[in-house]
């Protein structure tokens, strides 16, 4: 009667362990797919640039003159419809407005960032949003989101509503035309 509730015993730590690494398992695909979920909107970014390059070449940092250049906490999250296409500063702010809902609709609380930066890493090598010079040849799209990874895997003690520090940094050329 012993060794068959030791064997239970034994039998009910394993079902618990493996339950516990099938959790581990659920969480690390979720962060793989945020992962790759941000690479592609990064690339997706990269390429409506590309197609409207006039404008996206444009290096000037004065708000409004390269819509292309934002950040997704100062801009307004409406949805713009339009039937015919104007000008391709109006085909800019229409990529600009479409990305950003595709990019608060598909990673949990996201913040996008797209900048001239030359040198987007602090000191200690983590991401930064802020932007720096704002002078580069090429564009740096910043995608952070809240991930549920345990605090010491993050390397932060809190938890907070909105990403820290940006979890993906893409660099893109914008100025050629194909």
């Amino acid at each position: 009667m012993i060794e068959v509730l030791i064997s239970i015993l034994i039998l009910s730590f394993g079902v618990l362990a493996m339950g516990g690494l099938q959790l581990a398992t659920l969480k690390s695909n979720q962060i793989a797919g945020n992962s790759s979920m941000a690479a592609t909107l990064a690339k997706d970014y990269t390429e409506m640039m590309r197609s409207n390059w006039t404008v996206s070449n444009n290096t000037s940092t004065v708000a409004g003159v390269n819509p292309y250049l934002f950040d997704s906490n100062d801009i307004t999250k409406t949805s713009t419809y339009c039937t015919t296409m104007g000008t391709t500063s109006t085909m800019a702010a229409l990529h600009v407005a479409d990305w950003a809902q595709r990019v608060s609709c598909q990673l949990p609380s996201a913040r996008a960032v797209v900048c001239r930066d030359p040198a987007p890493r602090n000191a200690d090598g983590s991401y930064r949003w802020s932007c720096g010079a704002n002078d580069s040849a090429t564009v740096s799209i910043k995608i952070g989101w809240i991930d549920k990874r345990e605090s010491i895997e993050r390397g932060t003690t809190t938890v907070s509503a909105t990403p820290l520090n940006p979890q993906l940094v893409m660099s893109g050329m914008t100025g050629y035309a194909e």
